[in-house]
């Protein structure tokens, strides 16, 4: 049976204000807040920062 993923979706709040919307089956939404442009949110999408992120929820080794 394949494991359950999480699904990640940048959201512009405004010019200098963006967010990450986190969604795992069965569990309530996340927003991973404080990104500062839409480089910063890639940049956490592709990084380590969404590892670490992953790891201290529990759903990353």
């Amino acid at each position: 049976m394949a494991k359950a993923k999480v699904t990640f979706k940048t959201v512009r709040i405004a010019d200098d204000d963006w967010t990450i919307q986190a969604d795992y089956p069965g569990s309530e939404q996340r927003v991973i807040t404080g990104l500062t442009s839409k480089a910063d949110a890639d940049d956490w999408m592709n990084g380590n920062r969404k590892v670490a992120w992953l790891r201290s929820q529990g759903y990353a080794k």
